[in-house]
């Protein structure tokens, strides 16, 4: 399967915890974000950004904002889809959403029920569209970060985005 590798990526990992490392430390370890990276490079990807941020609606806001402006193509979100309080990923981007793909979750859970068994029931993970951005939003496991990336998200990506901005499939 070939890949457009000229689409711009946006990776933002979604952690209060890494964000307040960065903050009084000067650093924090992504390893999510990494192997988010490293699988995109591998398959040939060179266009990618990333970026920390606190699990926030308005940082999480500012994201997409910034994403919008840059014209990114895919917009990644790792991080604050599960069921603390704290977790507001996933409820931000639905409000943002023109477009929701809730068959993402669906597969996402079944996919991950091999690997974890019930604990698959706690992820809330997303996907959708704002204008023509595709958004995802994602565990913040390594392993469910490799999962959805090479599962989901590159087998199907640049199908989403030819036919939503109106290519002819």
């Amino acid at each position: 399967m070939g890949y457009h590798v000229g689409w711009k990526i946006l990776i933002s990992t979604v952690s209060t915890r890494r964000y307040k490392s960065l903050l009084e430390l000067g650093e924090y370890e992504d390893k999510s974000g990494d192997i988010a990276v490293s699988i995109f490079e591998r398959y040939g990807y060179r266009n990618i950004d990333r970026i920390l941020i606190s699990d926030d609606t308005k940082m999480i806001k500012e994201v997409i904002d910034i994403a919008l402006k840059k014209g990114v193509d895919i917009l990644i979100f790792i991080g604050g889809t599960g069921v603390a309080k704290d977790d507001v990923t996933v409820e931000t981007l639905k409000k943002f959403f023109d477009k929701e793909l809730p068959g993402f979750n669906v597969l996402y859970t079944v996919y991950s029920e091999r690997q974890v068994g019930v604990r698959a029931l706690s992820s809330r993970a997303t996907a959708g569209f704002i204008k023509d951005m595709l958004v995802y939003a994602l565990p913040g496991s390594p392993n469910a970060v490799q999962l959805c990336i090479e599962k989901l998200i590159l087998p199907e990506a640049e199908h989403l985005l030819k036919i939503r901005r109106g290519y002819k499939h």
